[in-house]
């Protein structure tokens, strides 16, 4: 009788920790929300539960740093194409900006708020500065080229 009672708390215990773990998988929310590649480096900017995280998918380079922008978060382009710009006085190669807090307004088009760059320099993918509270950049129009500068040159920090 007692072996019966153990197996059954046992058999309890068991599949309340099963349930208990398909709850969570099913509230984890991850999503892919922009993919881009420079430098021949695959870059996924990722929305995991409202954080913004980025993935590069790389042999050669190193990442550094954090997203610190609102999720979701997207490459900035013209005209479809992820804008870079080199700058070779900073010793970076590539300097591109991803924009986060983003809101789909009408038609479609996707603004947000702030701003993030990313630089590959040498063997790293360095993820640097932010401008936060700007006033509404479209994804597809994007910034000036004195932003690019800002990052490269470490004008704008964290």
């Amino acid at each position: 009788m007692r072996a019966t009672i153990y197996i059954s708390i046992i058999i309890f215990c068991l599949q309340a920790c099963r349930e208990k773990k398909e709850t969570l998988k099913e509230t984890h929310k991850t999503v892919t929300t922009d993919t881009a590649k420079i430098n021949g480096v695959l870059l996924e900017l990722i929305d995991d539960n409202g954080v913004g995280k980025l993935k590069a998918i790389s042999g050669k380079y190193r990442l550094s740093g954090s997203v610190k922008i609102k999720s979701p978060c997207y490459f900035l382009r013209n005209k479809g194409k992820v804008m870079s710009y080199a700058y070779p006085q900073f010793n970076v190669q590539e300097t591109i900006v991803i924009l986060g807090d983003t809101k789909k307004e009408s038609l479609n088009k996707i603004f947000g708020t702030e701003i993030q760059g990313i630089l590959f320099k040498n063997d790293s993918i360095k993820i640097v500065g932010t401008l936060k509270n700007y006033s509404p950049i479209n994804l597809e129009t994007g910034v000036d080229e004195k932003d690019y500068w800002g990052f490269a040159s470490g004008t704008y920090k964290n």
